[in-house]
């Protein structure tokens, strides 16, 4: 609606009286005056036709709260002075919408939510509540102090964002993972989803060896357990390392099972976790490999194969490890290139392997990273009343724009178009983050999402990724991207939004589950537990409520099968 501001400037009868001559003869709410003046920066929304129209309607304003950027050189108070931004300005503009923002420092960022959230003082529209844990998230929900976003998009939206979370649509799979059992949506999250020709497909997590050692000792790939405990055997008697000492080790960070080598004798990545393409929840504790894996993992650590110390240690001791040149194996992903700088070897290159074949009747699995990921969540809270807007805001964030803006940035300052593919330049990449900064030339994933102020849009080939990495670790990854079974790092992006009950259920038995997991999987490694006393480990997981777990994480799966067919 149009609104015609009356400004007094002057305190004579006369020009008050000239002043309410001229409002009354200034054009009313919907008069098609053809000398009607416009205000530049708005527009009104024809709600039948679902588009866009010439006339402009007032500009209005949106509350939105979040944490500075993470990128240490572009900051989102600095915002004006990037390419990028100065683009996603006009798409604000375009919506007649005016944002102001709240940015909170990373450090005071979950404190001030919970403060504000709490008091119900002061809230902004729309806010990153990334922080809030389950429980005091939908606690919120049940008090009415977020919105139903759905019913936001299905009364308000111009259709795009209708269109970006529906059946087919790119955000489809997010919006069922954000349903809540009443089947109303509270929040938006963060959004990458990978595909390998053409089909969905993800790097994955495993096993890698040093390449450099197998062809100076004319060492065979190994292709089974038994060869990979034979190379690590090899690796030491023959001082791969060539420093005089048999330091030549397996470094695993973790007791848990996501490591590489429990998945060679087929087992889940997780106390509770999933075979995809099976669909059923187990425990590594209760699958056929589990004792051979521990028998295994025994040998290793009592022969000196492993560095025991590492177990559960912080990560920058496994980079220590693996700077002092003696690390023959490490569990990470198959195409990372970080560790091998480290060594201050020349030539050493982490070959990923497997996964190998370890137990007869045991099909090895592949532990990836899914292809579809939703993390983290923004959310409307009560205090916002113009609807209108909110759903103004959604259809940005859902629009082609804003991927292109946050994912790739601006042509020709980011990124270029090559036989008619978008290709991030290198000023966009990691390592030119500080120049980027100097340039304007940030992308928006950098300067606004990644947990910042609103939620990234990331959907690549995956042909981008293997083709900027060391020709060995691409063949290894295309050779493995259609391997099966597989088992998720993780199991978030396939569990949609727990009820409360299940929510608290979890917090009773998960820390104290967790521990006996861990303590249970050490000593079994060690040798400080026996293997003969089988029975009574898994007595102690159950009574802690082992079962009670996986019920819990069954449901969820089934629920999201059911909403995803």
């Amino acid at each position: 609606m149009k609104k015609v501001t009356k400004r007094l400037i002057a305190i004579s009868l006369t020009l008050l009286l000239m002043i309410s001559l001229f409002s009354a003869c200034a054009p009313k709410d919907g008069d098609k005056s053809d000398d009607q003046v416009k205000e530049p920066g708005t527009e009104t929304q024809d709600k039948e036709k679902g588009g866009d129209v010439s006339d402009k309607a007032e500009t209005r304003t949106i509350k939105i709260m979040g944490p500075e950027s993470s990128n240490p050189y572009s900051k989102f108070e600095d915002r004006e002075n990037y390419v990028a931004w100065q683009e996603f300005k006009k798409l604000f503009e375009a919506k007649g919408l005016e944002p102001e923002f709240e940015i909170v420092a990373t450090d005071q960022y979950e404190t001030t939510l919970q403060t504000r959230m709490a008091s119900a003082v002061d809230l902004p529209d729309f806010l990153n509540v990334s922080q809030l844990d389950d429980v005091t998230i939908l606690n919120y929900v049940d008090m009415g102090s977020i919105l139903a976003i759905n019913k936001i998009i299905d009364e308000y939206s111009d259709g795009t964002a209708k269109k970006f979370y529906a059946e087919g649509g790119k955000g489809e799979r997010s919006n069922i993972l954000n349903t809540a059992e009443d089947g109303n949506v509270y929040w938006i999250s963060q959004i990458q989803a990978t595909t390998y020709d053409g089909k969905p497909g993800s790097t994955c997590m495993g096993i890698n060896v040093r390449a450099d050692w197998l062809e100076a000792l004319d060492i065979d790939v190994p292709e089974t357990a038994d060869d990979f405990y034979n190379m690590l055997k090899e690796f030491r008697d023959k001082d791969a390392n060539d420093n005089g000492q048999e330091d030549e080790v397996l470094a695993l960070g973790s007791v848990s099972f996501t490591n590489g080598i429990g998945q060679w004798f087929g087992l889940v990545s997780g106390i509770s976790s999933f075979v995809i393409e099976d669909g059923e929840v187990t425990s590594p504790w209760y699958q056929d490999g589990i004792k051979d894996y521990f028998a295994f993992m025994n040998k290793l650590a009592t022969e000196g194969l492993m560095d025991t110390s590492l177990l559960g240690a912080p990560s920058d001791q496994l980079d220590k490890a693996v700077a002092e040149n003696k690390v023959a194996a490490v569990y990470t992903y198959a195409m990372q290139t970080w560790f091998e700088p480290s060594t201050g070897i020349e030539d050493a290159r982490y070959l990923p392997i497997g996964p190998l074949k370890a137990v007869d009747g045991v099909e090895p699995v592949n532990a990836i990273e899914p292809p579809f990921l939703s993390y983290n969540r923004w959310a409307f809270t009560k205090e916002c009343e113009d609807l209108e807007a909110a759903a103004a805001l959604l259809d940005i964030l859902s629009s082609e724009e804003y991927e292109i803006l946050t994912q790739w940035g601006v042509e020709g300052e980011s990124h270029e178009i090559v036989d008619g593919e978008r290709k991030l330049l290198p000023i966009a990449l990691n390592d030119a983050w500080e120049q980027a900064a100097e340039e304007g030339r940030t992308i928006g994933d950098f300067l606004w999402a990644n947990g910042s102020m609103f939620p990234k849009r990331r959907f690549v080939p995956m042909e981008n990724e293997i083709g900027v990495v060391p020709e060995y670790k691409a063949e290894y990854q295309r050779a493995i991207i259609d391997y099966h079974p597989t088992v998720p790092l993780g199991t978030s992006n396939y569990f949609p939004v727990p009820t409360i009950e299940q929510v608290e259920r979890k917090l009773e038995i998960i820390t104290d589950l967790t521990t006996q997991s861990e303590e249970l999987a050490t000593g079994l490694i060690l040798g400080q537990l026996s293997l003969d006393d089988w029975d009574d480990h898994i007595a102690s997981l159950k009574n802690l409520g082992l079962d009670d777990l996986l019920e819990i994480d069954q449901t969820l799966l089934d629920r999201f099968n059911e909403q995803l067919d």
